[in-house]
């Protein structure tokens, strides 16, 4: 039986990026998750339809790769960029933890010339193997430090010589955009993401200001209880370029987004073309 020491624990303040309950295998919140990628209404997940097709047309035009060029797509959801880049004569690896998004994938590519992996792209995923890789809608921001000199190892190793790697990430301009906007709530639902039956559910975003970052938390109560931390780190010009040139990295260009509007200093994002040095 829950107690109240029960719900007073859950709202302790959790260390920076420290582990929640499992979130991207959950029956049912991978299937919720799914349907918030596939929606074109919103850029909650992946960004909108006519945004993805801009994103690959100007990482094909910035790159100058050649048809049949490999590109690791990380975190790749359920294929729609992956899609897109086979349609166009690209070879695609894509590797996801989601064993729901990765099966989407397999259906929406089957008989493309693209592969589907179920794994975390903090495990190795090759040796000098690809022309490129990307990683989009600042899904590099979730990972600690320490996870993401991990990642960009990888990434350093699974490229050839050269290769190109994209991917953005949230500003600091975003970061005071969401502290000004921080807020708590609570409620009750019959059906939701986060369950398909009745669940309580506490809400809140907590604020890390001395390594800007943030972690949403939401605290969900059925029969138990369990507490899921989503997080976001935010970044200056700076300090990505200073974080990927000590991993390995040339910045090829630094911009507002990954469909190749030009930087400026109150854009919410910024999208980063490097390659391996």
């Amino acid at each position: 039986m829950l107690t109240l020491i029960d719900l007073i624990n859950t709202d302790r303040l959790p260390a920076p990026y420290e582990q929640g309950a499992e979130l991207w295998n959950d029956l049912h919140i991978s299937k919720m998750m799914l349907e918030a990628h596939l929606s074109p209404q919103t850029d909650a997940a992946s960004y909108k339809p006519e945004k993805i097709q801009a994103i690959c047309e100007y990482f094909i035009q910035a790159t100058g790769l050649k048809t049949g060029s490999s590109i690791a797509d990380l975190g790749c959801g359920p294929g729609l960029y992956s899609f897109q880049l086979v349609q166009k004569g690209y070879q695609l690896t894509g590797i996801d933890r989601s064993e729901t998004s990765i099966r989407y994938a397999r259906n929406l590519n089957r008989g493309k010339n693209a592969d589907f992996i179920i794994s975390s792209y903090l495990s190795p995923f090759g040796d000098n193997q690809f022309d490129s890789a990307l990683l989009i809608s600042q899904d590099y921001g979730v990972l600690s430090p320490d996870s993401r000199r991990i990642l960009l190892k990888n990434i350093h190793q699974a490229l050839k010589p050269k290769g190109f790697f994209a991917f953005d990430v949230s500003t600091m301009s975003a970061f005071e955009h969401r502290k000004e906007r921080a807020v708590s709530k609570w409620y009750a639902s019959d059906s939701g993401f986060w369950r398909p039956h009745q669940h309580f559910v506490l809400e809140k975003t907590i604020i890390y200001p001395d390594i800007s970052a943030l972690c949403d938390l939401a605290v969900v109560i059925d029969s138990e209880i369990k507490s899921y931390y989503i997080y976001q780190s935010f970044f200056s010009h700076k300090s990505i370029q200073k974080e990927l040139e000590e991993n390995g990295f040339h910045v090829e260009a630094i911009l507002s987004n990954l469909w190749g509007e030009k930087y400026c200093e109150d854009s919410l994002v910024i999208g980063i073309l490097c390659s391996k040095a």
